[in-house]
């Protein structure tokens, strides 16, 4: 009865469904917070000074989360200064790289109104995720898919932490599945546009685009002649990487850092990682320490179970023909292999890691959706299930 009522979905039941789940998320949060949106931000008074902030602003004990940096650049993105604004910044390079979320929030803010902010970095964090969904159904319309593929973007567990905790994660994944989208429709300036979003919301995107952008460059000199136009395509392909290498300089200049962020500390031997993570997970002292550890491993297994399922569906015998299938398939092999090099800072615990999959996640689902190849059931319950006790675990926890 359940699977009859799925591939009965249309168009706009898949929207509707994704959209009136992700509002409850948010309003059943938004309760729990006391009906207070800086309930999202996740401020620590580690960072965060309640007297500079706006009244009746949240703050927690301790660290508080990466929310509180993106806050404090919604006021103002530009700036430089280590402390403003009722937060001090950990490290402003790396905070900066990550410039697209809080300029968005800042511009519709109209410069960064200190009363709109908070509920403007839920608003539009929410709508990159319907965002997701509505590509998706471009997606799985334009190769004749099943529409209820489109709802695979709800278990990107890891963007719900960005919609959770106002960080940018939605923001990345919506705007990489925009430029796969602009090389399905052949648009190398909507391409252009996607790439450098998505750069400038996470850089670790880079890591997918890059790869991405020159198999899409070889596809565009085999289909082209040699002439004018391709160069400015070729240009216009590595634009983004010299702006953002621009932009990691200029920081570096101004902030008079000791060296550039380059993000080396989180790699390491291959599998040590995830061997770290495990064993630190296996922590059954306390309630909490319980359940943190239930969560670790029902996520790992999870994306482990998730490779396997787009491993099988790879054409592994035309991997080299340029077309979208091929080029999204090279790229997720290459993640899993840098994945398996990702340290114990990454996989220490359930959300540094699976907040860094989302990417990864989304490149399967896109492949699954590409070619129409509907996932097994009992991983689909599993996934339901995992989705259901993570919606509760963000509504009830700060």
């Amino acid at each position: 009865m359940l699977a009859t009522f799925f591939t009965s979905l249309s168009k706009k039941k898949v929207l509707l469904i994704a959209t009136i789940l992700l509002v409850l998320l948010v309003f059943f949060r938004f309760s729990f917070g006391g009906f207070n949106f800086s309930h999202f931000v996740v401020a620590g008074s580690d960072f965060a000074v309640a007297d500079s902030l706006h009244p009746h602003f949240i703050i927690n004990e301790g660290q508080g989360y990466d929310g509180q940096f993106f806050y404090r650049y919604a006021h103002a993105p530009l700036d430089t200064a280590k402390t403003a604004y009722g937060v001090t910044v950990d490290h402003i390079e790396y905070r900066m790289q990550r410039i697209v979320y809080p300029a968005a929030i800042w511009f519709f803010s109209g410069g960064g109104s200190p009363g709109i902010i908070p509920f403007l970095m839920v608003f539009f964090n929410l709508l990159a995720f319907i965002g997701l969904i509505v590509l998706s159904l471009k997606i799985v319309e334009y190769y004749k898919s099943g529409y209820p593929l489109a709802l695979l973007p709800l278990l990107l567990f890891g963007v719900y932490m960005s919609l959770a905790r106002d960080t940018s994660e939605l923001f990345e994944v919506f705007f990489f599945v925009v430029a796969v989208y602009a090389i399905i429709k052949n648009n190398i300036f909507m391409f252009l546009i996607g790439v450098l979003l998505a750069i400038f919301s996470r850089e670790t995107s880079i890591l997918a685009i890059a790869p991405l952008t020159f198999i899409y460059g070889i596809k565009l000199l085999k289909e082209n002649q040699f002439n004018g136009s391709l160069i400015l395509k070729g240009m216009f392909l590595a634009l983004p990487f010299l702006l953002l290498a621009a932009w990691k300089y200029y920081l570096h200049q101004v902030i008079d850092s000791e060296q550039l962020v380059d993000g080396s500390q989180n790699l390491s031997y291959p599998f040590y990682g995830m061997y770290y993570g495990a064993k630190n997970n296996l922590n059954f002292s306390t309630t909490i320490s319980i359940l943190e550890s239930l969560f670790w491993f029902v996520f790992f297994s999870w994306n482990v179970w998730l490779v396997g399922c787009v491993l099988k569906i790879i054409n592994y015998k035309k991997l080299v023909t340029l077309d979208v299938s091929s080029m999204l398939s090279l790229v997720y092999l290459g993640w899993l292999i840098f994945a398996l090099f990702l340290g114990p800072a990454i996989y220490v615990d359930d959300w540094g890691y699976v907040r860094v999959f989302g990417l990864w996640n989304m490149l399967g689902f896109l492949l699954i959706m590409i070619k129409n190849k509907p996932l097994n059931p009992f991983f689909l319950i599993y996934s339901y299930g995992i989705l259901g006790l993570l919606l509760i675990r963000l509504i009830v926890r700060v």
